[in-house]
């Protein structure tokens, strides 16, 4: 095969183009940090480290959750502990009121202070968080899912469980729903000591302790299971931030470019393509007299 002019001098750019290529790769290795900016530069680590950034994408999410739920937890754990505060309280005071030595004008004032603690449990019952209901179910719009007329307390809301995604394949229900207080028996329990008082009958608020006693035990239920979801979150939170991590290490060393040797193979490609340019251009500058001399 004859090897025309036209054949070495077009040889000779296409080596100076693919020199150049690679000078702008390494730049651009050199200006990222990354070894692998496209899936043209290595398929199979490109594909890993696209796998690895989608898991990595599902952890945060589910972090995100976890803390979004966190505070519809943190304040059922504050509502349930305040209650359960003010059951403690009713108790100290129905024992007062059992206590025959005391008068009816006692007993009087003494249903005034359960009437007080009820109005408190109604308040705790209707709070809100982020301006949603945090014990109406899934009907958290309904601002004000307890009404309390006096005689009885009444529930507007729904048993409906609130769910968050903190980890693969666990939901967890964030959420205590206004049934789950209604059937602690702490309202119906605190009326009936009111009016038991109010009627002087001893008898009648001495039954209710026991009462009181089993309302005071389903409220530090529901304060304990919430517990639990917390511990739930919190542990998976906790496994999620290891795991992500960890990821990050891999991403970090299947894509990360090594600088020293990035600088050291752009030096020796920028002298070879200055070397090359050189004789390129020497290359190029012949002309038919060359070939005749």
């Amino acid at each position: 095969m004859r090897i025309t002019q036209s054949i070495m001098s077009r040889n000779l750019m296409q080596n100076l183009n693919t020199s150049k290529e690679h000078m702008s790769e390494l730049q651009n290795s050199a200006a990222t940090g990354k070894s692998i900016l496209n899936s043209s530069d290595d398929p199979i680590k490109f594909a890993r480290v696209t796998r690895y950034r989608k898991t990595l994408s599902q952890y945060n999410q589910y972090i995100r959750n976890s803390n979004d739920g966190a505070g519809f937890v943190d304040n059922n754990a504050l509502a349930m502990s305040d209650l359960h505060s003010l059951v403690v309280e009713s108790r100290s005071i129905a024992i007062q009121g059992a206590d025959l030595a005391q008068s009816g004008h006692t007993r009087q004032v003494l249903a005034d202070r359960i009437d007080g603690i009820l109005d408190q449990t109604l308040s705790i019952a209707n709070s809100t968080y982020l301006g949603k209901s945090i014990f109406s179910g899934t009907d958290t719009n309904n601002l004000q899912p307890f009404d309390y007329d006096g005689t009885s307390v009444t529930y507007s809301g729904n048993d409906g469980k609130i769910s968050r995604r903190i980890s693969e394949g666990l939901d967890v229900e964030i959420n205590i729903s206004g049934s789950d207080l209604i059937d602690s028996g702490v309202f119906d329990t605190l009326i009936g000591i009111r009016d038991a008082l109010r009627a002087n009958d001893t008898d009648t608020v001495a039954n209710y302790l026991k009462n009181l006693e089993t309302s005071s035990e389903n409220v530090l239920e529901l304060e304990s299971s919430n517990g639990l979801i917390k511990n739930h979150m919190i542990m998976s939170e906790s496994r999620l931030e290891a795991a992500i991590l960890n990821i990050q290490s891999t991403i970090s060393d299947t894509e990360d470019a090594d600088m020293a040797e990035v600088i050291m193979e752009y030096n020796g490609e920028e002298l070879a393509y200055e070397a090359a340019l050189q004789v390129t251009s020497k290359a190029l500058q012949l002309n038919i007299m060359d070939f005749i001399r």
